[in-house]
């Protein structure tokens, strides 16, 4: 069985869930609903039932406003029904369905226990074959891994001062160092981590309340009893930073497909102690180790996902609450570490901002994405300068 989140500027796989459209199609908390029922009837190995469940939802009338990777999903837990039940023919054809409505989760379809009954079908080699062709993040990664020669140079990033009157209003709103506490400089970093994570939900399908700073996000999310994407979520951990006078910055992490909607936005902060850059996912309460408890930085992340080397998911990583697969989460993160982007200024409601200033980057050999390079931006090919010591 697939899980599925909501998408939009946020994170894709999670409970039944993806973007949803217009107005015919049915809210997110029905399918929230939903989606736990079954999840109920499949630790139940009620497969009979989840299935009906299932096909009800497919043969909906707003079904078809659904988002394409929400209607994969429903598809491909009813292949995965019908698997368990021992029903291979309709197993496959609910699976082809599935991959004909872009299923493209690789990771997930290669190692689900759910499909074992299918996996020397010819039908199913076939249709894995397909998905592995889009899917395969980490083998994407690796035929893209490689950056080139430096080329035009990389403007200096710039980091706002602790000092500065919304920074300090924010550090002392939020009690900031009480947050923090008076523990290692890491403790602190992770401790302000959690913080963000645990005074917001995300809601991948959310409109961004401007203006688009830390009190303002925080204060919006209380009174309305919303969340916010992950784009968001990680402004809030930006500026908190900031105001405790830690530099950091925003990092949207993105696929190698222009027509993937789907990117993930995190955040990552210098540390004196150790010399480096440190990745921090406010949205997963998650960070990544060695395996022998140092903590990684965003480029060392990448270059493990490619190779093969230790990572360790932070214990505890979950998306609002439910426990994050370590395996789930590498292969969502492989898929959107081919580019990375970084506003060249790191300040507070720099995001609202009229004019701003971003800087990708790329590899030499990456194909060309129009409709976002059309944005402007700067391209650099330079992994050493745009990760250099603040």
């Amino acid at each position: 069985m697939r899980r599925f989140r909501l998408a939009p500027l946020g994170l894709a796989f999670a409970v039944l869930i993806s973007t949803v459209l217009p107005a015919q199609a049915p809210p997110p908390q029905e399918l929230q609903a939903e989606n736990a029922r079954i999840q109920d009837l499949w630790k139940g190995k009620k497969f009979e039932e989840a299935l009906k469940v299932l096909a009800a939802r497919a043969q909906s009338p707003g079904f078809a406003q659904l988002a394409a990777e929400t209607r994969a999903g429903v598809h491909y837990n009813m292949a995965c029904a019908a698997s368990l039940l021992g029903r291979r023919g309709e197993a496959l054809a609910y699976l082809g369905t599935a991959v004909g409505e872009g299923l493209k989760d690789w990771a997930t379809l290669s190692a689900d226990s759910d499909l074992d009954s299918l996996r020397k079908e010819p039908g199913f080699l076939w249709l894995e074959g397909i998905v592995r062709e889009r899917g395969d993040y980490v083998g994407i990664l690796r035929r893209f891994k490689d950056y080139g020669p430096a080329g035009l140079p990389v403007p200096a990033f710039t980091y706002q001062a602790s000092n500065a009157a919304d920074l300090a209003a924010l550090r002392k709103t939020c009690r900031l160092d009480e947050v923090a506490g008076k523990g290692p400089e890491f403790e602190r970093i992770v401790n302000l981590m959690r913080w963000v994570h645990a005074q917001v939900r995300h809601d991948g399908s959310s409109k961004n309340p401007e203006p688009m700073n830390a009190l303002h996000l925080l204060e919006v999310c209380r009174a309305e009893k919303r969340g916010i994407n992950c784009r968001m979520m990680a402004t809030i951990l930006n500026e908190a930073y900031l105001a405790m006078g830690f530099k950091s910055r925003q990092v949207t992490c993105q696929p190698l497909d222009e027509k993937d909607p789907d990117c993930h936005v995190i955040t990552t902060v210098w540390s004196d102690d150790l010399g480096q850059w440190l990745y921090m996912d406010p949205t997963m309460e998650a960070y990544f180790t060695d395996g022998q408890g140092r903590p990684l930085a965003i480029a060392e992340v990448r270059e493990r996902l490619i190779s093969g080397g230790p990572l360790e998911l932070s214990k505890g990583a979950n998306w609002n609450g439910r426990p994050e697969s370590p395996a789930t989460y590498k292969a969502y993160m492989a898929k959107n570490l081919v580019r990375i982007t970084c506003p060249m200024e790191s300040a507070y409601g720099y995001e609202s901002r009229s004019e701003r200033h971003y800087v990708t980057l790329d590899g030499l050999g990456f194909p060309a994405r129009p409709a976002r390079d059309a944005a402007g931006g700067l391209i650099t090919h330079d992994p050493a300068a745009f990760w250099a010591r603040p």
